[in-house]
């Protein structure tokens, strides 16, 4: 399989509201488009809601870029090989396609 480093289509659009604050002043922020101008009241913001149960560990997380900031992290590509194949057979099988 190739992987193209650039896809035309995929190129990023021009920012065009350049001058804007990071942070409205009143209660709307508005997205300049033209006469399609997107406008957000506070109620309608919604951030996502923390996860209790999610398998994210910081500590974890601070270990490993530590290692590899040392130079002591190791790739098991072996490791790696076996843990994509069993993804694609999953969803293989729950697709099921075998």
């Amino acid at each position: 399989m190739k992987i193209d480093p650039f896809a035309p289509s995929a190129t990023p659009l021009p920012r065009t509201n350049k001058g804007a604050a990071s942070s409205p002043a009143s209660g709307t922020d508005a997205v300049q488009g033209g006469r399609n101008a997107v406008k957000l009241s506070p109620g309608q913001v919604h951030s996502l809601p923390e996860a209790p149960n999610s398998d994210f560990d910081a500590a974890r997380v601070a270990s490993i870029r530590e290692d590899i900031r040392a130079g002591r992290y190791e790739i098991h590509p072996d490791r790696i090989a076996r843990g994509l194949l069993a993804s694609v057979r999953d969803l293989l099988h729950e697709n099921g396609k075998l």
